[in-house]
């Protein structure tokens, strides 16, 4: 059999397209290495702006249900300030304000409506090779000792930013004090309000709280690396993620109180280093899709929100131009299509994210703007929205025109 598209990658990202794909008549194989359902470093917010993807792709029900409350006021909690201002409205039909939702949740509803729309999944496979030739792919997967070959049209990577192997564009890098690393883990009776979403500022990272699934709040931040290996001398003998709460703490009243009473219910996550910014959508007949393509620092909480949006995005560019794509010789122009279209979308966000995390890192930057935000807290709104918090992803694949003659349509 030869599929109409191979994704590689069961996350947000890759079940979203393929679930889309699928819907929309395609024959789809899906290969994911690990085992569901997983735990994850994440924010696991998911905005407002998602909801009508969310809807389209029958899993939004399930999201209102079991995510944590909604969330209309976005927060900073630095040194001893606390501050609070409304999150702005997405202005949608079943909500204008987002939740967090648990990643062993969402990541496991959605690959399981991919698979109900009738995508073939191989799971846990890994890709060991993957060859174009008569502009056809063909990879060879494999699981313990078994290995299969698929062939398929077209080819979309989704592994995420952190994997390496076939595909993957992330480089390697040797350690640099500068790098970020991701810590994350879930509590239970901290008194954050039900509705707030804080920022947290502190000297050498960033990170954020939120009300999640199963009553807990979620607590996810990066650190410098060089910030770490400082505050673990100061915290002789405690796990690098417990030095890095006791280095939150410390820096942020918001926190400490918050967190007084709290206990944690599972282990910490780590992952890292993150290299936020933008990559690649396609190269050489292979599209990327997710923080494969592209990553926003994690301080805007806009990860999963993206990285199904940038499946939505480039099921409909695929869905639109399919009769064309698959005559052999327009690949390159529906690659063209989705990295203007996803540039449209995201490349601001990243950017805004970018400058959003230096200064958070930075002690005298807060210091300096602190006095600013205090007496005027709708900054962290006006933050909110260059952020993408209201910007939704409307794009549809009814136009009559060929794939590369149509107008670029953006929403937001």
């Amino acid at each position: 059999m030869i599929f109409d598209a191979l994704i590689i990658g069961a996350g947000p990202a890759g079940s979203t397209t393929a679930l889309l794909l699928a819907t929309a008549g395609w024959s789809v194989g899906l290969v994911e290495k690990q085992v569901f359902p997983r735990r994850k470093v994440c924010g696991e917010f998911i905005s407002a702006t998602s909801l009508p993807l969310l809807q389209k792709l029958g899993i939004a029900d399930f999201y209102l249900q079991d995510s944590g409350p909604e969330v209309r006021r976005v927060g900073l909690f630095a040194a001893n300030t606390v501050i609070a201002s409304a999150m702005p409205p997405a202005n949608h039909s079943l909500s204008n304000w987002g939740r967090a939702f648990g990643r062993e949740h969402l990541d496991s509803a959605l690959l399981a409506r991919a698979v109900s729309a009738g995508v073939t999944l191989w799971q846990p496979w890994v890709i060991n090779s993957l060859e174009r030739k008569a502009g056809l792919f063909t990879a060879t997967v494999a699981a313990n000792e078994q290995t299969t070959t698929i062939t398929a049209r077209v080819v979309i990577m989704a592994q995420g930013s952190w994997e390496r192997g076939i595909g993957c564009s992330a480089k390697v890098y040797p350690h640099q004090p500068a790098d970020l690393l991701a810590f994350k883990a879930h509590f239970k009776n901290a008194t954050l309000a039900p509705d707030l979403m804080p920022l947290l500022a502190f000297p050498g990272g960033y990170g954020g709280m939120v009300h999640s699934s199963d009553k807990r709040v979620t607590l996810s931040c990066c650190i410098r690396r060089d910030t770490l290996e400082t505050i673990r001398k100061q915290h002789l003998g405690l796990p690098a993620a417990e030095a890095v709460l006791r280095h939150i703490k410390a820096s942020c009243l918001g926190v400490r109180e918050v967190l007084a009473d709290a206990e944690r219910v599972d282990k910490w996550l780590a992952a890292g280093p993150i290299r936020p910014g933008i990559r690649k959508c396609y190269e050489d007949g292979v599209f990327f899709v997710g923080n494969i393509a592209g990553e926003a620092h994690p301080i805007v909480a806009e990860g999963i929100s993206m990285a199904m949006q940038s499946g939505w995005l480039l099921a409909e560019v695929l869905i639109a131009g399919k009769k064309e794509l698959f005559s052999g010789k327009n690949i390159d122009l529906a690659g063209q299509k989705y990295t203007k279209q996803w540039r449209v979308h995201f490349a601001n966000r990243i950017h805004a994210a970018a400058f959003f995390s230096k200064i958070a890192i930075r002690p005298w930057a807060v210091m300096f703007l602190l006095p600013l935000v205090k007496q005027f807290p709708g900054i962290l709104t006006f933050g909110a929205k260059l952020s993408g918090k209201i910007k939704q992803v409307v794009f549809h694949h009814s136009s009559p025109l060929p794939l590369w003659e149509r107008s670029t349509r953006s929403g937001g």
